[in-house]
């Protein structure tokens, strides 16, 4: 069923019943779960998971994963995750995408990358959907596809509203640099949101700094200091020269909910910045 040609796979996906294992792009998941397995288990090829396994077993053999007892060996890398791929594990047609295109344990071969990156993001898989929209757009993966704006954000735009920050944040740039597509600040302003505050990556995240400045400029959004202030003690030593700027126009009584909002998210992700040194944790959990 997965040698289907490309034109076949297109008029027939809405039937086919793929299953995505691993959805979290940033590898997590897929970590975590190697991490509860053993040895016997993973070899065990009779059970019910079995696909689930060659997939791991794959992914294991591309590399070797001594863990595990694996040693490299190419031939079962592709016959394995072949095997996963006709069984309709996603995951795997993703990884063939991505060894068929940089010549890793088989010859290099785009127009096989192509097809199989194609039908794994037409099934819903996250970074099958990323390489397709920064292909597009000319940021990554050279050679997939030709140059296509429209395209390119119809599946960033998937892969972000399924949850990727990469893909989000790469919408947000090009918003905000008019790369490709009319500048729109608003547009770019929802995309970083969607970025900063995206479901596979909790916690401290690079894009504080940026979301603080359109706060504080009032780019794509309401000026609001307060926010700007919190998300600036947020990005750690990084935002210290941006809060000393926006205190010098705020009152005492907006820093102190800045700073009680910055606590507030810091506590609830149990993550803590510089501006907490000094501060001790107090029975309730807070740190005054």
């Amino acid at each position: 069923m997965k040698r289907l040609i490309f034109i076949m796979v297109l008029c027939l996906s809405s039937s086919v019943q793929a299953d995505i294992l691993f959805q979290d792009p940033t590898g997590k998941a897929f970590g975590a779960a190697i991490d509860k397995l053993s040895e016997e288990e993973l070899k065990d090829l009779s059970t019910s998971d079995a696909n689930r396994k060659k997939l791991f077993l794959g992914i294991f053999y591309i590399k070797g994963a001594p863990g595990f007892h694996v040693e490299k060996d190419c031939e079962k890398a592709v016959d394995f995750l072949q095997d996963a791929w006709e069984s309709d594990i996603t995951d795997a047609g993703y990884s063939l995408a991505t060894m068929y295109y940089n010549g890793v344990c088989t010859d290099k071969d785009i127009d096989k990358a192509r097809e199989l990156a194609t039908q794994a993001a037409q099934e819903g898989y996250i970074l099958a959907q990323r390489m397709l929209g920064l292909a597009y757009v000319g940021e990554k993966w050279e050679e997939l596809y030709p140059y296509d704006v429209e395209k390119g954000i119809y599946w960033l735009s998937k892969a972000g509203n399924a949850g990727d920050g990469r893909s989000s944040g790469q919408m947000a740039y090009m918003y905000r640099k008019g790369e490709g597509v009319s500048r729109d600040d608003k547009k770019s302003f929802l995309w970083l949101k969607k970025s900063v505050f995206n479901k596979y990556e909790k916690g401290i995240n690079i894009g504080f700094h940026i979301l603080a400045e359109r706060y504080e400029k009032g780019m794509g959004t309401e000026k609001d200091l307060v926010k700007a202030y919190k998300y600036y003690d947020l990005s750690g030593t990084a935002g210290a020269e941006g809060k000393q700027r926006v205190a010098k126009k705020m009152t005492q009584e907006q820093i102190d909910e800045a700073i009680r909002q910055s606590r507030t998210w810091q506590e609830e992700h149990n993550t803590y910045v510089p501006s907490y040194h000094g501060l001790e944790r107090q029975a309730d959990g807070a740190y005054r």
